[in-house]
């Protein structure tokens, strides 16, 4: 009987319990100085916003080069997030954003810089000192699966990392695989797919480190979930048998 009693108390401490090893990041780093790859650098393609200010020292100059933005900040959605894509310049079909005044420029299989570079060459065409800002608008990534608050985020930055994107996204939950992430990536060969170890410190000088405009990322599912979503049963199932148990062993006495 009390062999019986020890195996139940010790099913049921098993089913509520995680291994800390399973809920932290990098486990394996020690006082070390880790290795680092490169942020990829990424091309604009055809259907990407970016915001592009023309700055001049005279400030009705600078308005006439500015005129979409000019005119959407005087309206009741200039503060909202549609904003952005409203004041920003979509890269069309052919790979060229329509700017007031200066007309078209191509900017696509540019990186940004070198896009910025372009329209203020442009730019230098009608002014003597104009300064160009460029930035990319539509940096959105997607988080899906075991997260606190998936969804698709958007990045203000040059470039994020999966650490980054799974911060956004609240941080995993108590259910989340550390050690199995996925991250898919559209690229003109097909979907590509990294499979990514948030417990292992080389994920630093992994190529899916860094995450790309329009990456999606899938937290996957520990094996334990569907344990731990039934455990208010199987506890109840623990308890009705230890109860019954030691109505037996009353029983006898």
């Amino acid at each position: 009987m009390k062999k019986i009693l020890f195996i139940v108390a010790i099913l049921s401490v098993t089913v509520a319990c995680n291994r800390k090893s399973q809920l932290v990041y990098l486990n394996d780093v020690a006082n070390e100085t880790l290795g680092s790859v490169k942020a990829p650098v990424y091309l604009i393609k055809p259907g990407d916003v970016l915001s592009i200010q023309i700055y001049t020292q005279d400030p009705n100059i600078s308005r006439l080069f500015n005129l979409a933005n000019t005119q959407t900040a005087t309206s009741s959605i200039y503060n909202s997030e549609i904003s952005t894509y409203i004041t920003g310049f979509s890269v069309s079909d052919s790979g060229e954003v329509n700017l007031p005044v200066i007309g078209k420029v191509r900017v696509a299989e540019h990186s940004v810089r070198d896009a910025q570079e372009s329209i203020q060459l442009a730019a230098d065409r009608y002014l003597k000192d104009a300064l160009v800002v460029v930035k990319l608008l539509s940096f959105r990534v997607i988080v899906l699966g075991e997260v606190k608050r998936p969804g698709t985020y958007t990045n203000y930055k040059d470039n994020l990392n999966i650490f980054e994107a799974i911060g956004l996204a609240g941080d995993l939950s108590d259910f989340g695989k550390r050690n199995n992430v996925l991250v898919l990536r559209n690229t003109p060969q097909g979907v590509k797919t990294f499979r990514m170890d948030l417990q292992d410190k080389n994920i630093i000088t992994s190529e899916g480190f860094f995450l790309l405009p329009n990456d999606t990322v899938i937290v996957e599912p520990r094996s334990g979930k569907v344990m731990a979503l039934n455990t208010p049963n199987i506890q109840l199932l623990l308890s009705t048998l230890t109860t019954v148990l030691l109505f037996l062993n009353f029983l006898k006495k």
